[in-house]
């Protein structure tokens, strides 16, 4: 693949401007034989509106292979999820919808590649904030036929007002306000905020090319989310916390192709995925079930958890019985370490500015990992007794590009795993965050930052993009792919880098 790719020109398929296909179409959480597929209806006038789907192997939609109806109504936000069975694995199926003669824009989707596969393609993406930018990223993995499936680790949506609180960065003015354009609070606001988010045409032209597996972060509830609130909750203003995470957790299965891993814990997302015998997908949800963030002597307390029980338990015991030849461990926050003592100043504002740091004082944010060191050495612990090199953990959150070895909790010389941090979407990194000049300024505190952080190997913190893994039994390549702006919608995007992982080997290396 060429190093820089400019489809200027190309749009991203058309989304009906009336009828009640507004929203498009998509699928999500594929299996070996089965796979999720979405839309919604607008402008309905029916109580319960019928709805009929159709799944073929060819575009034009002649090679049926498997059909059916269905019915929604206001109680589902008039969202419509078809669990299609019986399909062939590693195979690439059509689909579309009708309701009173109507039809659906025609979305691609694949099943899972079977057991003897020898390869799986995938990108992932985390943080898509409406206002900050246009998805010129979903554009262009929109336009890849080479994908088995799109990760999401969260931050799908941001709930976040136009007009943010201080602790909160403001939108570009690039005339894409948030709608509503107050905080989302209120299963109302909830679904507005997502219906605005699959009227983008490149929202709409990735989720009709590629199906989605996807995990979450706070964004998706509110900013610096816990188990028992968030930064900005005030419960005399919002109401009750418990009704505001119902509800977001709520919208969030309404307007996400996604199967639920157990109907009967509506509030649970972590779970995870078979990779045809080559990886296992571990999906964790860091924010909705964690402690409360604490700065201080405290957060070194070994019972605190950012998974709770449940899902500490659950990972633990799933890293050390895989029979996967890969773990691949998808958590929306990174694991490694991000601050050290002593730093300079100059450091420290770029740190502040990426959340690397506290905000005020010389030590970790509270908000990250480091903040639960107790939990995380106990993840390192269970990754290296299930082989050190066996391992990769995908992330994103910080808006930054980061190659990252991790190390044995009790000896920080001896590399286990490899870590890989996606950019941001949209969301603003060092360049927006800071006011410079992109690639100036930055490329001495990229070369600072290697330096002083623990096992970082390389960063690029000014780009948005995305992250391609093709994963093989001997190695798992890499690319981060970037596009040129977000300021206005484009075509081109250039890669960035490409490192390799090789099997049962813990350190990450340049690919050629």
């Amino acid at each position: 693949m060429d190093s820089t790719r400019d489809v200027t020109g190309e749009s991203p398929s058309p989304i009906p401007t009336d009828g009640p296909y507004r929203h498009g179409v998509a699928s999500g959480d594929p299996t070996l034989d089965a796979v999720i597929i979405w839309t919604r209806l607008s402008e309905i006038e029916h109580t319960i509106a019928a709805v009929e789907w159709v799944m073929a192997r060819d575009r034009a939609l002649t090679d049926i292979v498997r059909s059916g109806a269905v019915t929604t109504s206001a109680e589902h936000d008039w969202t419509v999820h078809v669990d299609v069975t019986g399909l062939e694995p590693g195979s690439t199926y059509f689909y579309a919808f009708d309701t009173d003669g109507c039809r659906s824009p025609v979305g691609r989707t694949r099943t899972l590649p079977r057991v003897d596969a020898s390869e799986l393609r995938f990108a992932f993406v985390s943080c898509a904030k409406f206002n900050a930018g246009f998805f010129n990223v979903y554009g262009r993995i929109a336009e890849r036929d080479d994908l088995d499936f799109v990760l999401h680790l969260g931050d799908y949506i941001y709930e976040a007002s136009n007009t943010p609180p201080k602790n909160q960065t403001p939108g570009a003015d690039i005339g894409r306000p948030f709608a509503p354009l107050g905080e989302c609070r209120t299963l109302d606001d909830y679904r507005t905020r997502y219906a605005q988010y699959h009227l983008d045409p490149d929202v709409h032209a990735l989720h009709a090319a590629h199906p989605m597996i996807a995990s979450l972060d706070d964004h998706e509830f509110a900013d610096g989310a816990w188990r028992e609130g968030s930064d900005n909750h005030d419960p005399e203003r919002d109401g009750p916390w418990a009704v505001r995470r119902a509800a977001a957790f709520q919208v969030r299965w309404e307007w996400l192709p996604a199967r639920k891993p157990d109907p009967n814990q509506p509030e649970r997302a972590f779970r995870s995925v078979e990779l045809g015998g080559l990886a296992e997908l571990f999906l964790m949800d860091y924010r909705s079930r964690r402690d409360r963030p604490v700065f201080g002597a405290e957060m070194s307390d070994p019972t605190r958890t950012a998974l709770g029980a449940e899902q500490r338990a659950w990972l633990v015991d799933r890293i050390a019985h895989s029979p996967a030849h890969w773990r691949l461990i998808g958590n929306p926050s990174p694991f490694a370490q991000t601050w050290q003592p002593g730093l300079s100043d100059d450091l420290h504002r770029s740190m502040r500015a990426l959340k690397f740091m506290h905000a005020t004082e010389d030590t970790v944010d509270e908000d990250q990992w480091d903040g639960y060191p107790a939990e995380r050495d106990a993840i390192l612990t269970a990754i290296d007794a299930a082989g050190p090199g066996r391992s990769i953990v995908l992330a994103g959150d910080l808006h930054v590009s980061l190659a990252l070895e991790l190390t044995h909790p009790s000896d920080r010389t001896r590399p286990l795993a490899v870590e890989v941090v996606t950019p941001s979407i949209t969301s603003q990194n060092l360049d927006e965050k800071l006011h410079l000049t992109p690639r100036t300024a930055a490329l001495q505190i990229e070369r600072d930052f290697v330096n002083v952080i623990p096992g970082l190997e390389w960063c690029e913190l000014e780009s948005h993009g995305y992250v391609v893994a093709a994963v093989t039994a001997e190695q798992i390549v890499l690319q981060w792919w970037f596009v040129d702006t977000v300021l206005e919608r484009t075509g081109v995007e250039t890669l960035g880098n490409e490192m390799v992982v090789l099997h049962g080997d813990p350190h990450i290396r340049p690919a050629r």
